[in-house]
């Protein structure tokens, strides 16, 4: 034993001169000491395996650090990707420190050198100008992100010593690793650590990239070895991408920055990250994470229960019980509904590494020849392997995929899948977000119809095209106006400045703001410490050049705006805007901006909803005992929808608040449009909920008045996905008498590989009779572009489900 000690004592001795010396040998400029960080504000460590992790799934949680004044040091495990040659590796180190110089605003210069830490070479960057940012690379190999060899598990589940990637810039100098040199790597490096960031242990292949389960794993039993009570932030990675978005403006526009300045350099290609319609772009406007303490006992995979979505018909997959099938029913929250992935001791890599136990009951579930069925648990049965897969699919023993046909659960074939074959791990998705508004309905023309306008994002930067469509089969859609917001993935300034108009921070409005009759565009966004009101007036044939219809001051900011409301709140034949600002006590304040034609009048305050929640939602409307165009306001009250109606006198608004309460809609799930129905000069309501036991969407109504009336079901649109559809009541014709209930529908397009979000904006309609009923549908067919695409925030406040 001693002499064993003493060889390894000798060998450490002689590898830590022969990189001192390497170092020696090192231009004067290549080893110059780093300068000297200020850490006393605190240290962020975060581990992940891939270069491109911490940017896509951990920060903003980095960024705000280092704007605190904290060091942040980011351990990146693995060099390059899956089989990767050492040149990938420097490619990919190359983006990372692009990304970094963007994230600290300075130039991309670094101090790179190999340092030992725990008896083994590390690569080390340290930003010149900012060095309070490190990176410590590595190089370990990296796994497949959908099955076979894991370098990464076989180390450290396996016992197997890996080598690294060269950690010279001249490709030498490799060294090994083996469980017991990572650990004590690592925790060298975490010792150091004021609060540890790191991907999600509780999951299991293919939900997430093998990769960021072991590197999460790793860090978690490495932190347990310090003994000491360090907070660890564990971040979820691919589920989050069909999530509702849940960081704020600022947040998603610094982030697409730095996440598209690191890929145009690993891939050359930073389009995608400015979209929602892939992988990359949809993990930007969001931050999923749990905080936990790194002394917490426990095993380094923890059993996290799911709810199973199918995304299309939005239910849940419910245990029957032993000896039954699953079912799809309505999401309830019932514990029947929940789900963990139990893994299996498979290989690091392998298929089928899973049961798929009820978290009610503690059966499997298992697929034998006439279908599914639960039964006891039995890890050596292979009817019982199932394989979860990354981006909303979900393999079965069989190698079936698990959807729902003819509104019931099946295991099929996989191929030719479209979206109801996909699955979302909670009832809380980005395509049941009601926060969310996908098209605009006005007269855009002036001729007396209502117009389609719909915003889709770009592909070459953070800015937008408009487009708008009629509702005819005949009339193709067209663009109106292109925003092109050019991205350089070089600069070290914000893409989006004060006078850009992003997407990802502008709301929009429609209405004669001007009083010519036709409906103009209104783009909203943060500018110079307040509100930019920018008005794109319509020509007939296009909308011109945004001009700065009105800015506030810092009282008034998008941070704080609940919402806004286009309405002509004062009768003189113009828009006007509303802004239902947050209150500094309670409730909400309703601020008016009345328009002056080619700009606005200041905000003044028309009424101190202090009776209101923060997260009310609002509708213009002509409501009862009302000179003007009113508002509707709607809230969940414990999970109710209730109403509140307020009438515009010309300079205040009225309030009657909750004249109606619906307990039997379900407020975080129900879609409200407001329209005239009946013809009596008084809007009405049509609200969208799905229907639970099909795929299919109920149509509930209430007859305005000074109180509504009470909520009818008036039908059924069958086979029409709740989750896929956004309504609206229109005016399709000139001088239409009725109303027509207009679907902003995607259309339900085959899935791809790593495109599942696909679909083209559709549009259908429904027309009413004065009795509330709903006439045959109209296909009026698909729009140009992605339904993705056109998504946008219409309020802040989450109701969730």
């Amino acid at each position: 034993m001693r002499r064993s000690i003493a060889r390894r004592w000798i060998g450490n001795l002689i590898l830590s001169l022969m990189w001192a010396l390497c170092a020696a040998l090192l231009p004067a400029g290549a080893r110059a000491a780093p300068p000297v960080a200020d850490c006393r504000a605190g240290t962020l460590i975060t581990v992940v395996a891939h270069l491109d992790d911490d940017l896509l799934f951990v920060n903003p949680g980095i960024s705000d650090k280092l704007d605190a004044g904290w060091c942040v040091t980011t351990v990146h495990l693995i060099g390059g990707a899956n089989g990767a040659k050492f040149d990938y590796v420097v490619l990919r180190e190359t983006g990372t420190k692009l990304a970094y110089a963007r994230m600290a605003r300075v130039p991309d210069k670094w101090q790179e050198s190999t340092v030992m830490i725990a008896g083994k070479p590390v690569h080390q960057l340290v930003l010149t100008q900012q060095p309070r940012v490190k990176l410590l690379e590595l190089r370990l190999p990296g796994g497949g992100v959908r099955g076979g060899k894991v370098p990464l598990g076989l180390l450290w589940d396996r016992g197997q010593t890996l080598n690294t990637y060269p950690l010279q810039a001249d490709g030498t100098g490799s060294t090994t690793y083996d469980r017991a040199a990572l650990s004590a790597t690592l925790r060298a490096i975490l010792s150091q650590a004021t609060e540890i960031y790191t991907l999600n242990p509780d999951t299991v292949a293919f939900m997430e990239h093998p990769d960021h389960i072991l590197a999460a794993r790793i860090t978690r039993v490495v932190a347990q070895s310090l003994k000491r009570d360090v907070p660890i932030g564990y971040h979820v990675t691919y589920p989050t991408g069909g999530l509702p978005k849940n960081l704020d403006t600022a947040q998603t526009l610094r982030k697409r920055d730095v996440v598209g300045s690191y890929f145009a350099i690993d891939g050359n290609d930073a389009g995608h990250v400015f979209g929602e319609y892939m992988w990359d772009g949809n993990w930007v406007a969001r931050r999923y994470w749990s905080m936990a303490h790194a002394n917490d006992a426990g095993p380094e995979f923890q059993l996290r229960p799911f709810q199973l979505v199918n995304e299309y018909s939005s239910r849940c997959l419910t245990s029957a019980g032993a000896g039954k099938a699953p079912t799809l029913a309505a999401c309830t929250g019932a514990a029947t509904q929940n789900w963990f992935w139990q893994q299996l001791p498979a290989a690091p890599g392998a298929k089928n590494d899973a049961l798929f136990v009820s978290a009610a009951t503690r059966g499997c579930i298992a697929e034998r020849e006439n279908g599914l069925v639960e039964e006891s648990c039995k890890p050596e049965s292979a009817v019982q392997h199932w394989t979860p897969w990354d981006f909303g699919f979900v393999y079965t023993p069989l190698d079936h995929c698990l959807g729902e046909k003819n509104d019931l659960l099946t295991a099929s074939r996989c191929s030719m899948l479209t979206a109801q074959y996909r699955w979302s791990p909670s009832s809380q998705t980005v395509w049941t977000d009601t926060r969310q508004e996908g098209a605009l309905f006005g007269d855009v023309r002036g001729e007396g119809r209502d117009s389609t306008v719909y915003v889709q994002r770009r592909k070459d930067g953070p800015g937008f095209n408009v487009w708008v469509a009629e509702m005819s089969r005949f009339d193709r859609a067209s663009p109106w106006f292109l925003n092109a917001v050019p991205f350089d993935p070089q600069a070290t300034a914000p893409t989006c400045n004060a006078d850009s108009l992003c997407f990802d921070s502008a709301r929009f409005l429609l209405g004669d703001f001007d009083g010519d009759g036709r409906a103009d565009l209104m783009a909203i966004t943060p500018r110079n410490g307040g509100t930019a009101f920018w008005l794109l007036k319509s020509a007939g044939t296009h909308f011109e050049a945004p001009r700065l219809w009105f800015q506030t001051s810092a009282a008034w900011t998008p941070e704080i705006a609940q919402q806004y409301v286009a309405g002509d709140s004062n009768g003189d034949g113009r828009a006007d805007v509303m802004i239902a600002q947050k209150s500094k006590d309670a409730g909400l304040d309703l601020w008016v901006l009345t328009s002056g034609g080619a700009t606005a009048n200041a905000p003044a305050l028309w009424l101190k909803a202090s009776q209101l929640s923060q997260s009310a939602r609002f509708m213009p409307a002509r409501v009862a005992q009302s000179k003007h165009v009113g508002l509707l306001a709607i809230e969940n009250i414990d999970g109710a929808l209730a109403l509140s109606q307020f009438a515009s006198d010309g300079s205040a608004f009225a309030p009657s608040y909750r004249t109606n309460v619906y307990a039997q809609l379900r407020a975080p799930f129900a879609k409200v449009v407001a329209g005239d129905i009946d013809g009596d000069g008084i809007d009405d309501l049509a609200v969208l909920e799905p229907r639970g036991d099909s795929a299919s969407t109920r149509v509930f109504t209430m007859k305005g008045g000074k109180a509504f009336g009470p909520a009818i079901e008036t039908t059924t649109l069958a086979d029409t996905s709740y989750a896929d559809s956004m309504p609206a009541i229109a005016r399709v014709t000139e001088h239409d008498d009725h109303a027509t209930l207009v679907l902003f529908k995607r259309a339900n397009a085959l899935l791809g590989e790593f495109y599942y979000t696909g679909g083209a904006p559709s549009l259908y309609g429904y027309e009413f009779d004065t009795a509330f009923k709903l006439g045959p549908v109209k296909i009026w067919g698909e729009l140009p572009g992605l339904f993705s695409e056109s998504l946008w925030l219409k309020t802040l406040a989450y109701w969730g489900q």
